[in-house]
């Protein structure tokens, strides 16, 4: 992989080999051929790549400076991207269009399509719904959908409730929670989460300290609402 230092999660990558250990553990183990991948939020494609040694992966990614990037490590692993379709698109609820802000280039991944996080307006982007940008043959083979976008995942997953049905039984989600950005509207997704889903904690930290003494761990049942930011897995009740 390309990585510019200069961006925290890519100096992380530079320096550990890694990023968010105890998710790319989760993501190498849970996906075999003939699975698919969808990592809503891909960045420069190291989850991606990562999945793509296991399965096949659609990496949507909505930033266009972003895209770019994915693209050129996608080229620079030819035998990888082999098994990934990339996608410029922003997930949302619904088709149109949505802004996006970013924070400067020491940390790319905080790109958000929230105004309410201060960000410094970059682009306009198409938007829709994940069932808009999977194929039926895509959808049936979902086994894990990772997303780290930065606020909007309430949205997404409330949109995926709305339509789990259509989704396999055996899928399992992997995201960011951001309860800080609108907490009445997160407790109402984790009861729907509940009714669905069995919900655990992904530790996760980001520190240097926290890199070297990293081991894996048992994952936690969350059975209450989080009240911060927390990486949660989800898997069928």
């Amino acid at each position: 992989m390309h990585c510019d230092p200069v961006d925290s999660i890519q100096r992380s990558i530079i320096y550990y080999g890694v990023w968010e250990p105890a998710i790319s553990r989760i993501v190498e183990s849970s996906l075999a051929p003939g699975d698919l991948f969808v990592d809503i939020g891909a960045n420069i494609g190291y989850d991606s790549m990562l999945a793509a040694t296991k399965a096949d992966v659609v990496a949507i990614e909505a930033a266009p400076h972003i895209y770019r990037k994915l693209l050129h490590n996608l080229g620079r692993n030819p035998e990888l991207a082999d098994h990934i379709r990339p996608v410029n698109v922003a997930v949302s609820d619904h088709v149109g269009e949505l802004d996006l802000y970013d924070f400067g280039p020491r940390n790319i991944g905080a790109t958000t399509t929230l105004p309410s996080r201060n960000g410094k307006k970059c682009a306009t982007v198409a938007a829709a719904p994940l069932l808009d940008i999977l194929s039926a043959e895509e959808l049936a083979r979902i086994r894990l959908i990772k997303m780290d976008v930065e606020g909007a995942e309430t949205t997404i997953l409330n949109d995926i409730f709305d339509h789990i049905d259509v989704f396999p039984e055996e899928m399992s989600i992997i995201f960011e929670a951001n309860p800080e950005d609108d907490q009445s509207a997160f407790d109402v997704l984790f009861k729907r989460i509940q009714q669905n889903f069995v919900a655990y904690e992904v530790e996760n930290g980001y520190s240097n300290a926290w890199y070297l003494k990293w081991r894996e761990r048992p994952l936690t049942e969350i059975r209450t609402t989080p009240k911060r930011r927390t990486d949660i897995l989800l898997t069928r009740a």
